[in-house]
Formats: structure tokens, C-alpha cells, sequence
């Protein structure tokens, strides 16, 4: 099943790596998209060599690729998504490739919120993913437990195990 992976900016950007190459490993056709912050936090060339495609990024992609990308596409993922990453795709900004694919894909499109505690109880990032629902997108529960800067509480992002059984369940 070929998969748009997306990448935002958090903490939780190295669970991507894992996930991105069990779903290869799975046999599906991963297509990494990531924002400009998240491409300064991880070496896109640890995705392209995860994924054996080249990442599309703000920086590589080419005029149409959020249109071009959702070519046989069966579902969207972005793990980790971001607080900021959630409150532009609420709003239907598409101003990086990634919120822009977002917008353009029309399949499933699956969120893995990551993010500090407080910062996931904010009622605006409560507000964005109530909205994010309201437009049909799939939130993968965030889990509760202690966020890397020590804080406790409900942010971190789903398991990677809990995220790739879900994967599976998808009909192709």
C-alpha cells in the first residue's frame, strides 16, 4: 500500500524513523513529506535511505509534488504532529508542503499528535484536533506518560507498535 508519510517538527521525530522503516519492511511503499523545521531537526537522507525514496520537503519539492505525491495513494500519516502542525491544518493553511498535501490529498489522512503535556491540554490544540475530526481526519490517541522534558501527562505520541497495528487493519 503506498503510504504519503508525513514529518513535523517535535521531539518525537525519531520514532518516525522507526516507523517509517517498519512500514517499509511491511512492504509498503512509503513517500516521506516534511515540513522546513522538521528537515533542520533529522537529515532527510535518513528517510530516503528508510524509505528508498527521495523525501519531498520545501526545500526539494518541485512546483506540483503535493499534488503529483497522492498518486495511488491509500492513506496520509503524519507521526509526530505537532501542536503548531495541527493549528495550520485546522485552519486549512497550506503554506509548506506538507500542510499543502494535507489539504490536497483526499484520501484518509491519519495524525499521531507528539507533543509537551501543557501543550497538548491547551484548548487550542484541543480546538484544532476537534476540527481536524469534524474534517474527518483520524487522531491516533496520544498516550499519557513522562514527555522528555520531564513534564507528565497526555502528549507523547501513540506507541510505534499501536500505530503500525492500525496500519495494518487498513483494507488495501
Amino acid at each position: 500500500m503506498k503510504i504519503i508519510f508525513g514529518v513535523s517538527a517535535s521531539v518525537a521525530i525519531y520514532r518516525a524513523c522507526d516507523l517509517v522503516r517498519e512500514l517499509t519492511k511491511q512492504g509498503h511503499d512509503v513517500h516521506v513529506v516534511m515540513t522546513r523545521t522538521a528537515a533542520g531537526w533529522i537529515n532527510p537522507v535518513l528517510f530516503e535511505a528508510l524509505s528508498g525514496h527521495p523525501v519531498v520537503s520545501d526545500a526539494t519539492a518541485p512546483g506540483m509534488a503535493h499534488i503529483a505525491i497522492r498518486q495511488g495513494a491509500r492513506l496520509m500519516l503524519v507521526a509526530p504532529a505537532s501542536a503548531d502542525l495541527l493549528a495550520r491544518a485546522a485552519h486549512g493553511r497550506a503554506d509548506d508542503i506538507l500542510t499543502a498535501t494535507l489539504l490536497a490529498y483526499d484520501g484518509p489522512r491519519w495524525l499521531a499528535p507528539a507533543m509537551n503535556p501543557s501543550m497538548y491540554a491547551h484548548p487550542a490544540t484541543q480546538a484544532s484536533l476537534a476540527i481536524l475530526q469534524s474534517y474527518g481526519y483520524r487522531i491516533l490517541d496520544s498516550a499519557d506518560g513522562e514527555a522528555v522534558c520531564g513534564d507528565v501527562g497526555q502528549g507523547k505520541m501513540m506507541a510505534v507498535p499501536d500505530i503500525l497495528q492500525a496500519v495494518a487493519a487498513v483494507k488495501t
